[in-house]
């Protein structure tokens, strides 16, 4: 309790340590965050060519799927099974008040064997924006 005197005395103070380690905390998940957001976009596969494409404009909530030449699939960096796919995308779905968008990048090797569980998952939970990456092709 603070007493009368210090405060006519005028040697009261605010302690902002608290305050300095909250944004401190703030700007530590969000540099965190931001960069996990952007590492599945980051993984080396060599993706199929295409004569033409269309660039990312909207910003819609997307699932990334990485398929890698062997064929295993990861979500943010982790190998995944077709159960967990199921789960992440039906909670994805259901958290969301707007559509979502699945995005596949896969290396151009991959065959459609390995695509048709992820294609048929994304149909199951109602997802019907679906986009794959592609590279373009400067030889045409």
């Amino acid at each position: 309790m603070r007493s009368p005197q210090l405060i006519a005395s005028g040697t009261t103070s605010i302690n902002m340590t608290p305050m300095i380690d909250v944004v401190f905390l703030l700007i530590i998940f969000f540099l965190v965050s931001s960069h996990l957001a952007k590492q599945e976009h980051h993984i080396k596969l060599d993706l199929p060519s295409a004569r033409s494409g269309i660039d990312e404009i909207d910003r819609v909530e997307t699932v990334v799927v990485n398929v890698l030449a062997d064929g295993t699939w990861q979500i943010a960096g982790r190998v995944i099974g077709e159960e967990y796919l199921q789960e992440y995308i039906s909670k994805k779905v259901q958290a969301s008040s707007e559509p979502i968008r699945l995005k596949i990048r896969t290396d151009k090797v991959v065959q459609y064997r390995f695509l048709s569980p992820i294609l048929k998952q994304a149909a199951q939970a109602g997802i019907g924006d679906i986009k794959f990456s592609v590279r373009e092709d400067r030889n045409s």
